[in-house]
């Protein structure tokens, strides 16, 4: 039943955020902290983006003994999972180890919480099942040929779906990230308003986009088929060729989430994901460094986020579009340090951390 969190003690909401995607909870939880609320981050650290998090579900162990720990710690935690006002989790199938009690454990975590919801990010069935169809374009393809390098994925199977469906019947309500979950979820009365993507502006140091001797254009290697990389690689080498003495092109990731900040913020321009209507966690950081961001700005995507523009320049998924869109780039380099402004200034408007987080507790206590 919904309630009110005015009826709290001292207004303050106590909230568990169960899992991490490239430290969007990690972000959430500051912007509910600069607002007086009480957050948790309990999760795995997202691999080898070693995100920083307040209850660590991630095994410190070696071997086999790693293994069979990364199954049990969560168990061993639960004490610490439990007595929460909302409890959010970032993705139905962050618990799908092998020999993991999954169901049991989630039911546990919903009966011993007041509130339940789940966040719309990452791959999930529904993103399979619906979104595969009805999107214009998607990763999904070149995801199964390049990084999971088969024909079927787990995710895309009657089982998965039927326990995407299940725990989002137990859940108070879904809040997709981006429009492509919101179109995935689009038939489901637990969709709730997507709530754009939050990042901490305090964290993020904003720098004057100033063009060197060469105009750095960067993209991020983490999942190679899912981002569409491959476009990027050919137009990559066209442009290099084409251009030795005015571009410098980078692909590099698969790092700790600091130090691929850092490589990030001696660039010029970040592409993001070739596959997305939509920018991601990783495009969201370009814009408030101030970078110029090439990716997701379709409209129907800046419609979820209630926006009439955006600085990001659209992509589509093949090369020439971002050949297109670099030489245009080159033709306008007196006003490359204006385009990292805006960048900035609407991170600031639309994925700033404590008016999303305002937008999450808004809706936490309606449903």
């Amino acid at each position: 039943m919904p309630f009110g969190f005015d009826k709290r003690e001292n207004n303050k909401v106590k909230i568990l955020l169960l899992g991490e995607f490239s430290a969007l909870h990690k972000n959430l939880k500051e912007g509910l902290f600069e607002l007086g609320h009480n957050a948790v981050v309990a999760a795995h650290g997202d691999g080898f983006k070693k995100v920083p998090c307040d209850v660590s579900l991630e095994s410190n162990l070696a071997g086999v003994f790693r293994k069979i720990d990364n199954r049990l710690k969560p168990l061993y935690k639960l004490n610490q999972l439990t007595g929460y006002d909302v409890v959010q989790l970032i993705n139905p199938f962050i618990f799908s180890s092998k020999f993991f009690p999954r169901n049991l454990f989630l039911k546990a975590i919903i009966e011993r919480n007041e509130k339940f919801f789940l966040s719309a990010a990452g791959d999930d069935a529904f993103f399979w099942r619906y979104g595969r169809k009805s999107l214009k374009y998607g990763p999904f393809d070149d995801f199964l040929k390049y990084d999971f390098k088969s024909d079927k994925f787990p995710m895309d199977t009657d089982e998965a779906f039927e326990f995407n469906t299940w725990l989002l019947e137990k859940s108070n309500g879904l809040i997709p990230i981006m429009y492509e979950y919101e179109k995935s979820y689009e038939n489901s009365p637990k969709r709730l308003n997507t709530i754009p993507i939050p990042m901490n502006m305090n964290e993020i140091e904003y720098h004057e986009n100033k063009l060197g001797s060469k105009l750095t254009v960067f993209h991020g290697l983490n999942r190679y088929g899912f981002k569409g990389t491959k476009h990027v690689e050919q137009a990559f080498d066209y442009l290099r060729k084409k251009y030795p003495n005015e571009l410098e092109l980078v692909i590099d990731g698969k790092m700790p989430l600091d130090e691929y900040l850092q490589l990030m913020q001696r660039t010029n321009v970040v592409i993001d994901q070739m596959y997305s209507h939509s920018l991601g966690v990783n495009g969201v950081y370009a814009l408030a460094m101030g970078k110029i961001v090439l990716g997701g700005a379709e409209p129907e995507s800046l419609n979820s986020l209630g926006v009439e523009s955006s600085p990001v320049i659209n992509l589509e998924p093949n090369s020439q579009s971002i050949i297109r869109q670099v030489e245009h780039l080159l033709d306008r380099k007196t006003e490359i340090q204006q385009m990292g402004y805006e960048s900035r200034l609407f991170a600031e408007r639309v994925h700033g951390h404590t008016k999303v987080a305002q937008q999450y507790i808004d809706t936490w206590s309606k449903y």
